[in-house]
């Protein structure tokens, strides 16, 4: 009976290692993929801000791929071990479903603002109008636009409120010695 226990104990600890290791070495080969895409991406970019967004997006791949990849092992290992997960895929999902009502907004201010990003719609030191407001874009994240005024007030704007955009021209200025 000790050694049908301990044979069962191995076997658990065994799939445990396998799936952690399949679970790495597919985390890995993603990352590295990821990588290689987004190295001939660079070679192509010639701006330094769309470079900066290029990082910014293979980072939170790279997260995303982490979170995912990790929650399926440890559903798996302790599917293994025995444990029930139908709970926790309920809890999870009904966890997902509260966060995404209590974050709409959220999600729409990040929705709005990789879009606004992705299309290049302004940068960092444009002078532009969003809906009522005037003024250079002092800061732009997935969720906010900062402006500053011609007065120098900042104004923080969520990007999901945006419904309008003027981009002004840039003016050169011709100095006249």
């Amino acid at each position: 009976m000790l050694s049908l226990l301990s044979n069962v104990f191995v076997n658990h600890v065994l799939v445990t290692m396998v799936v952690l290791a399949i679970t790495i070495f597919i985390t890995l080969f993603l990352k590295k993929s990821i990588d290689i895409i987004f190295a001939g991406v660079k070679k192509k970019i010639v701006q330094e801000r769309t470079l900066a967004k290029t990082r910014t997006i293979r980072a939170l791949l790279k997260n995303i791929i982490d979170f995912i990849l990790f929650f399926i092992a440890i559903l798996v290992i302790l599917s293994n071990w025995g444990f029930n997960i139908i709970p926790i895929l309920t809890g999870a999902g009904i966890l997902g479903l509260a966060i995404s009502f209590g974050s709409q907004t959220l999600i729409k201010d990040l929705i709005s603002g990789f879009l606004i990003i992705a299309e290049d719609q302004f940068d960092i030191g444009d002078r532009v109008k969003i809906d009522n407001y005037e003024g250079e874009v002092y800061r732009l994240t997935l969720r906010l636009t900062i402006l500053k005024d011609a007065k120098g007030n900042l104004i923080y704007i969520p990007n999901s409120q945006i419904n309008s955009v003027i981009r002004y021209k840039k003016v050169r200025q011709t100095i006249i010695p």
